[in-house]
């Protein structure tokens, strides 16, 4: 009655990995461009099944099934190294793996049918582990380093637990070379299970941090980009603006408004599929023409608005370098009709300027239609 109770109480890490590896199903479910969360959750569920089929066997029948469970424990190794090789974009090596794989079955098999030794068994099992986990390794350190502390400090966590996987059956040289039903296995079993529960419960949480920040940027991402051009709208763009025009020590700026002129005869006479192509060939112009710390926004329709770090003939410039990258576009519309686009141009010295230079710029802009478009107008400096 002892033994039973004592190995359901052993349970609880077993259940608690596959009950982790649901869960990271379930992030995989919700989020399914995270293809690292599928392999990490079968590597939890063939772990926590061959742990908790060892848990519930007599010592005594352990060899009889070393070879299966052997199996799933490699498997699970090799399908937790290829989670985090997807994560950072790296291989996870599977024919060395396989050939590891297979090295450490055909020791399994010996130690386990022709000579049984638990002990040695042991060693050839956890070296193989530590060497399928270890797989990625160099590619991802490689990679220079990780871009947050999540990363490093799932990165790190993982090397550690792939270590301690390697070096654990040196502990059966101060246990002695034990049979498998002696206290020095169970104590062994026990600090294996209590060690394994603590890395895959770091991990998991790490993960399931890491996709939770992936989840909440793509969420924010969608609020704050214009699907189309992938360009900011007006909301993000007025967020974004603000700790920029608010340090006036980053001056000078400058609002750069502009408008695709004919837009509307362009969606009528050939269509919407038509108008898409051109907004975006415009983005595109836009944002290769301006510096990582400017802010492009489309603001609805065929508007684009501009904050530039730089002062009114800066701007005027890269309004011009728009203007002629877009007038290189042949093929863009039918009978090799010529893409324009007209600007207002204003200077803003703050935040507090914000919607007034806003409403200059375009009044600009208007002036620049009614002149016959495929024009920049400029405000006049201050005196």
């Amino acid at each position: 009655m002892s033994f039973l109770v004592d190995r359901l109480f052993l349970l609880i890490i077993p259940a608690c990995m596959l009950l982790l590896g649901g869960t990271l199903l379930g992030g995989w479910l919700m989020q399914r461009r995270h293809h690292y969360l599928p392999w990490a959750a079968t590597s939890y569920a063939l772990v926590g099944l061959a742990l908790g089929w060892q848990t519930l066997m007599p010592p005594e029948e352990l060899h009889r099934w070393a070879l299966v469970t052997g199996v799933m424990y490699l498997l699970g190794a090799w399908s937790f190294a290829r989670g985090i090789a997807g994560y950072y974009g790296v291989s996870a090596r599977p024919l060395l793996g396989a050939a590891i794989a297979s090295v450490v079955l055909g020791a399994m098999y010996y130690y386990s049918q022709v000579e049984p030794d638990v002990w040695t068994r042991l060693y050839w099992l956890n070296a193989g582990l530590g060497l399928l986990q270890l797989l990625p390794a160099p590619a991802i350190l490689r990679r220079g380093p990780a871009a947050g502390w999540l990363e490093r400090s799932m990165y790190w966590s993982y090397v550690l637990f792939a270590i301690n996987t390697s070096i654990r059956p040196l502990l059966s040289l101060a246990l002695g070379r034990m049979k498998e039903g002696d206290s020095a296995f169970g104590f062994y079993w026990m600090m294996m299970l209590g060690i394994t529960l603590l890395f895959v419960l770091l991990f998991a949480v790490l993960l399931l941090a890491v996709t939770v920040r992936d989840a909440m940027s793509a969420l924010r991402a969608e609020r704050n980009v214009d699907p189309l051009t992938n360009l900011l709208n007006r909301r993000a763009f007025r967020e974004a603006a603000e700790p920029r025009l608010r340090d006036r020590r980053r001056g000078p700026w400058t609002l750069l408004v502009g408008d695709i002129d004919h837009f509307k005869d362009i969606n009528d006479r050939w269509g919407h599929a038509y108008g898409d192509r051109v907004l975006q060939t415009v983005a595109g112009a836009l944002t290769q023409q301006v510096r990582s710390d400017d802010l492009v926004a489309r603001f609805g329709g065929e508007e684009f608005v501009l904050l530039l770090r730089t002062d009114l003939a800066g701007a005027e410039a890269i309004a011009q370098r728009i203007r002629a990258q877009l007038s290189e576009e042949k093929n863009l519309l039918p009978s090799s009709q010529r893409l324009t686009i007209s600007f207002g141009i204003a200077p803003i010295a703050g935040l507090d300027q914000l919607a007034a230079a806003l409403a200059h710029a375009d009044a600009l802009l208007y002036e620049a239609k009614q002149s016959g478009r495929d024009r920049i107008h400029v405000a006049r400096p201050a005196i």
